[in-house]
């Protein structure tokens, strides 16, 4: 097996973590289709959300591995930072599954976490949970630069399949390519995000993203999709909101209005159509393959 390069090794992980070589094996075994392909990343199905990790001599779990192709090192940086700005008060109406070891191994992103034993929320938990999103909503990123933390790609729903196709290296550069897709469309509106602040974006509110911690406390599990943005964003992401949770948590959730929404949407609903995000790029700026 190739080394491994750990981008987070937690001082206080548990003592019987397996080495990032046992865990790719653990899960290439709960999770591998086809092991006649060329590709790791393709012996990995999409929607595998991860395995526990058991302490055999207890036989409970211990730790949680999420795992898969989509799986950054961008989205466990970002929980392992939420994490440390939030865990450390004991007021904090949301807690963050405290990250021991994050890795990538052959086009597979690894995230190791603390094990959360609990039921996910339901719609009687909309008003806690909306308190957990409001706190989360408080949290500043290290950089001005949008994204996740350590840099990367946007994932957001304002973008087609909710992957930008640029690294957004400031919020100006952003924001000229919302306009640049509002100027190919040939109307007036534009943005402007120069007096809003950059707060923690989280924009998949699924049930199944929050669980019911000691005391009651709502746990958030997942920053597949969170990023640190421009606060209209998180505006558009419950504006967007499709699902009966996710409304319902909307309903109560208290956020800056925006006057930048009705031309984020029309900018989104300009993109469906081409199906990329491309247009309206600033040419200067180097994007990644579609």
């Amino acid at each position: 097996m190739s080394q491994v390069e750990s981008v987070i090794l937690a001082d206080h992980r548990p003592d019987n973590l397996p080495l990032p070589e046992n865990i790719v094996e653990l899960c290439r075994a709960a999770g591998i289709l086809h092991p006649s392909r060329e590709s790791c990343a393709r012996d990995f199905p999409d929607d595998v959300p991860g395995i526990p990790l058991i302490d055999e001599s207890r036989g409970v779990a211990f730790a949680w591995v999420k795992y898969g192709p989509l799986v950054t090192l961008g989205e466990a940086l970002t929980q392992n930072w939420v994490g440390q700005a939030l865990n450390a008060s004991p007021d904090a109406a949301v807690r963050i599954p405290e990250v021991y070891l994050a890795f990538e191994h052959c086009g597979i992103g690894y995230i190791v976490m603390e094990y959360i034993d609990g039921p996910a929320c339901d719609d009687s938990d909309a008003v806690r949970v909306a308190a957990a999103v409001e706190c989360l909503i408080r949290v500043k990123g290290p950089t001005p630069a949008p994204g996740p933390v350590g840099g990367g790609p946007i994932k957001h729903r304002f973008f087609v399949d909710w992957d930008s196709s640029l690294t957004y290296n400031t919020v100006q550069v952003l924001e000229d390519h919302v306009n640049g897709i509002l100027k190919n469309m040939g109307v007036s509106q534009r943005v402007s995000f120069n007096d809003e602040p950059l707060c923690l974006c989280p924009c998949d509110l699924d049930r199944t993203n929050f669980k019911k911690g000691l005391q009651g406390k709502v746990v958030a599990l997942d920053f597949g999709a969170t990023c640190f943005l421009p606060s209209s964003f998180f505006a558009f992401a419950m504006t967007m909101a499709h699902d009966r949770f996710t409304q319902l948590v909307a309903r109560y959730v208290q956020y800056p209005a925006s006057s930048n929404l009705e031309a984020m949407l029309r900018a989104s609903y300009y993109l469906v159509p081409f199906g990329k995000n491309t247009i309206g790029e600033q040419l200067s700026v180097s994007s990644h393959v579609d």
